[in-house]
Formats: structure tokens, C-alpha cells, sequence
């Protein structure tokens, strides 16, 4: 910089060079910055440069950066960030937590003992397991009659900055991309590999892997609803075998279980709840959602404040998508019946809709995903067991 030269007397402009606070040293024009306002006459633009400022004489752009803000100015984006939220806006990039857990299954620790947390679905055949897991997942399953989950089907949702949805299906050591228009098509073509084209039941698992922009992080798994008598062409042994896969799924203490009881069920009688206080007796991982509240909304809140089935975790009260509804219409139809319905609208909004049931559900995984690091860990010993033999006392040979 100019001013830590040594001034010379000689030069013309030292006034200028020494004249405290030193402002010409770095800035050759200061005379005229700091001149009296009278030295306009000489420089058009002076009364601009000390007028009383609006700073917009420096800055072209000052009057959106100092406007009483509409938080537009200040983020291009601000409608999306501000619209009703979807599914996965409330956490942008996947959680510290989340990353680690996907590392881990990359890894295959699975196979080594190491439960990661699952949200299993669980219900009677026909309570809308497969509707609440399409909601969450915003892809389309098979619908209709005869098209009932007959398998496993692990859902692992994963939020995606690619705008173009990243799909396919994993099973019998295949992978099957498949895109969001096909999704359904692919899964009845997986189903009647792995459980045959009738109406039994297989162990085999699907594991559908989704990663798209409008998804939380979560894993889920829907299985077969619980069924007491068989139908036509269903085995005899049916209601025992879907009892004990669904005994299978929900045991560990890592999985998170996610009773599904309709609005319009007596939830002291439900079947999965007798099921999930087997496993869970204090309902510490267990969290009910309520579909088809629409349909019967008399003496729901009733319902959720008596909490007679003792839910730890609690309720949450959604409609799923109905008929050919998108999901984005699906969620405003949600968002309108819990705000405006005379019964409904005094539920507690922290348990109404899909978004309040996807972050619940990802505050309990990330809770026990916590819980389980903080644990220290279990070795097995590698120390030789020496079988338990008699010896004879003269020879040590085993007798």
C-alpha cells in the first residue's frame, strides 16, 4: 500500500499524505471523499458521495437488501421453503446419524450381529398397511383386490439431491431397476417369483431401495396382514406362519414397531397390539398410526387421550391417498380435513398427518440409533473351551 512508504516533505501532496487518520496513505481520492460539501462545484458525483446516505448509491441492489424484507430478497427459494412441508424438507441432507447407519449397512454388519433400527408395519390384513407405507414412500404398490403384501417387503427410503428418482428392487441375489410408473408392475412380477402366483406366504424377503428428493431417511418393512381364518387357495397354516414372521420381525429390541389401527377398530382387541406387548411390554418402541380417521371421526380423541393399550410412543392420525389422488393432492386433502373438521381439527397437530408421522418416525430411529452406539460393545470370547471330559487319572486319556 501507498501508505507505508516514509512521506517526503518534497512531494506536493503530503498535506494530503499526513493529514490524519492517514485515509489518503490508502486511498488516493481522499481529498475529495473527505472534502466539505462546497467541493461539489468541482466533483459532480460529491453530493451523491456525502449526502445523508442511501446506501444505494454504493450498492445498486440496496433497496431489496435494506426493504422491510420479504425473506424473498434475501432467499430466491423462500416459497418452497415456506410451503407446507413435505416429507423430507425438514432435514435438507441426511443426519449425521443416518450416514453412519447407511455406512454400516453397506458394510454388511448385519451379518455380524449388528441390528440397525427397522420400522416394521404390523396389522389385520385389510387396516391399510400397504396405503400408510405408500404415503410415506410417495410411490405407487399394488392396489387392489388379490394384491396384498405376501412377503417382506423392506422399504429403504433415502432423500436424494438428484431430481430424478433412483429405483429398483433387490431380491433372490438380483437387482431390478424400475422407475416410479413401474414400480407396482415390478414388485406383482417379484411376487409371484418369491411366493408363487397363488395366495401363500414366503420368509423371502423385497427389499425395494428408493432415493428421491421428497422422502425422509428411513427403513421400513410391510408384511403380510395378520389373518385368522384362511380363504380360498390360502394354506391352512397360514394365520400361524404370518404370526411368527411377524414374531421374527418385531422381537429385536432394534425395531421399532408401527401398529396400524383404523380409526374405526376397538383398539383394546387388536390383534398387533396383543402381539407387540409380547415383545414390548412397556410400549417403549411401539407407535401407532391411525388411517381412515376421515371415515370415523366420532370419538377418536377419546381414543388417543384414554390411551387404554398403553402406546408408548404414541398416536399419530393420517389419511391416505384415495382413488387416483396424487400425493401432493392426497396431502392438501389431509392438511384441509384436520384443520377444518369440527372432530378432528382439536386433535393436537404434532399428531395429525403423514409429515408429523415421518418425523416421528425418524426422531425414534435416530433416538435408538443413539442409544445403541452409546452402548459398549459385546465381544465374543475367542478363548478355547476345552470340552468337559472325564480323565482317567493314569493315563489322561479320555474315557
Amino acid at each position: 500500500m501507498e501508505g507505508s512508504k516514509i512521506p517526503n516533505v518534497d512531494e506536493p501532496n503530503v498535506e494530503a499524505e499526513l493529514a490524519p487518520p492517514s485515509l489518503a496513505n490508502e486511498h488516493p481520492n481522499v481529498e475529495t471523499e473527505l472534502a466539505p460539501p462546497s467541493l461539489a462545484n468541482e466533483h459532480p458525483n460529491v453530493e451523491a458521495e456525502l449526502a445523508p446516505p442511501s446506501l444505494a448509491n454504493e450498492h445498486p441492489n440496496v433497496e431489496a437488501e435494506l426493504a422491510p424484507p420479504s425473506l424473498a430478497n434475501e432467499h430466491p427459494n423462500v416459497e418452497a421453503e415456506l410451503a407446507p412441508p413435505s416429507l423430507a424438507n425438514e432435514h435438507d441432507e441426511p443426519s449425521e446419524v443416518l450416514n453412519i447407519v447407511d455406512g454400516l449397512s453397506n458394510l454388511n454388519l448385519g451379518k455380524e450381529e449388528i441390528q440397525l433400527p427397522t420400522i416394521v408395519l404390523v396389522g389385520d390384513h385389510g387396516y391399510g398397511m400397504s396405503s400408510v407405507l405408500e404415503s410415506l414412500a410417495r410411490i405407487g404398490l399394488p392396489r387392489g383386490q388379490g394384491q396384498s403384501t405376501r412377503f417382506p417387503l423392506v422399504v429403504k427410503l433415502q432423500k436424494s439431491s438428484n431430481p430424478v428418482p433412483d429405483i429398483c428392487l433387490e431380491y433372490k441375489g438380483k437387482l431390478v431397476p424400475t422407475d416410479e410408473d413401474h414400480i407396482a408392475e415390478a414388485i406383482g412380477t417379484a411376487t409371484d417369483e418369491i411366493a408363487g402366483s397363488g395366495k401363500g406366504v414366503s420368509d423371502t424377503p423385497l427389499t425395494l431401495h428408493v432415493k428421491k428428493a421428497d422422502v425422509p431417511d428411513l427403513t421400513l418393512v410391510d408384511l403380510p396382514g395378520i389373518t385368522r381364518v384362511p380363504v380360498d387357495g390360502q394354506p391352512k397354516n397360514i394365520s400361524t406362519k404370518i404370526s411368527k414372521m411377524i414374531m421374527k420381525f418385531i422381537k429385536p429390541e432394534e425395531s421399532i414397531i408401527l401398529n396400524v389401527l383404523p380409526a374405526s377398530v376397538d383398539f383394546t382387541t387388536s390383534e398387533s397390539i396383543s402381539m407387540s406387548k409380547k415383545v414390548d411390554k412397556n410400549g417403549e418402541r411401539t407407535l401407532a398410526v391411525v388411517p381412515k380417521s376421515d371415515m370415523s371421526p366420532e370419538g377418536l380423541l377419546q381414543k388417543l387421550t384414554a390411551d387404554d393399550v398403553s402406546i408408548g410412543v404414541g398416536y399419530v392420525c393420517v389419511r391416505n391417498r384415495i382413488g387416483e389422488e396424487t400425493f401432493e393432492e392426497a396431502r392438501k386433502e389431509e392438511e384441509i380435513l384436520f384443520s377444518t373438521h369440527p372432530m378432528l381439527s382439536v386433535i393436537d397437530k404434532d399428531i395429525v398427518g403423514i409429515p408429523a408421522l415421518a418425523n416421528k418416525l425418524k426422531q425414534i430411529q435416530e433416538a435408538m440409533i443413539s442409544r445403541q452406539a452409546a452402548k459398549p460393545p459385546q465381544y465374543k470370547s475367542t478363548r478355547l473351551r476345552i470340552p468337559s471330559r472325564r480323565y482317567s487319572p493314569d493315563s489322561y486319556i479320555l474315557t
